[in-house]
């Protein structure tokens, strides 16, 4: 006959469950772990072996809830040295982030509903700081977009964006035929945009073919500087069917023949529409 364990829960090679306690009205579950010496210690920067044992420490994580039942895990673990990093490190369990207070699965968790809530109410719903939410979410988008896709950039749209009153802007740069955020940089001066110039290759500067922005001298300043200076170029306002979706005039920076400007219609004292 089998013995009922939560181990099946907790998938995990490396580590080895030694005590689990159910508070009183199930109102907490604590479960005590430790590596499974069987596997030899691993760095968690770089997933290779580790060389000597640096020291033993403990940390108290968050795991995902077992029903209703907050689940905490106590984790005596192993700081070691690595010869390849030439550093001290965590060793990898498997199980959570260095940096991070909860498991990895609950990490994940968190993120997925901050697709879908607001920080605030990931918060309150885990039972977790808002703070501890916010490092999550933050991780995880610095992961996934952190390094953006740069390649087959043509037509640039530049736009800022107010973050708070007195005057907090950010810059952002999208792909125009895709949509897709290639940058994100603080305030809304020509030095901003310049930053994102200086990432892009000589052959990918080569490849815009025109920048659509509106009327903000600085990044004016910038394309002329660093994206068309050794190109004709003409800023003129211009509507196109492929850089629009809508008859909105914008003003563009472009590098092929300047279209003519249209002067604004007025009308004539004493003169019949």
């Amino acid at each position: 006959m089998s013995v009922p364990t939560i181990a099946p829960y907790f998938p995990f090679r490396r580590i080895k469950i030694i005590d689990q306690v159910i508070l009183e009205d199930a109102c907490e579950a604590q479960i005590r772990i430790q590596p499974d010496k069987r596997f030899r210690p691993i760095c968690h920067c770089c997933g290779q072996r580790a060389s000597g044992l640096h020291s033993w420490t403990e940390r108290r994580v968050r795991d995902l809830n077992l029903a209703a039942t907050p689940v905490w895990i106590k984790c005596h673990y192993r700081k070691v040295f690595c010869a390849h990093c030439q550093r001290v490190s965590v060793e990898d369990l498997e199980l959570f982030h260095p940096y991070l207070r909860v498991t990895t699965r609950l990490a994940v968790y968190i993120y997925q509903l901050c697709r879908l809530m607001t920080v605030t109410e990931v918060a309150h719903h885990l039972g977790l700081d808002w703070k501890t939410v916010k490092a999550i979410d933050k991780y995880y988008l610095e992961r996934e977009y952190g390094q953006p896709d740069l390649t087959g950039l043509r037509i640039l749209a530049v736009d800022e964006i107010s973050v708070r009153k007195g005057h907090r802007y950010l810059t952002v740069v999208l792909d125009y035929i895709t949509g897709r955020v290639v940058f994100v940089g603080q305030d809304r001066k020509a030095d901003t945009l310049e930053r994102f110039f200086n990432q892009l290759s000589d052959a990918q500067l080569a490849g815009i073919e025109a920048v659509v922005m509106d009327m903000w001298d600085p990044f004016i300043k910038a394309v002329k500087k660093k994206c068309l200076k050794l190109k004709s170029y003409s800023i003129y306002f211009m509507w196109s069917p492929i850089l629009a979706a809508s008859s909105t005039r914008s003003e563009t920076v472009n590098i092929t023949k300047p279209a003519r400007r249209i002067k604004p219609f007025t009308k004539a004292p004493g003169t019949c529409c």
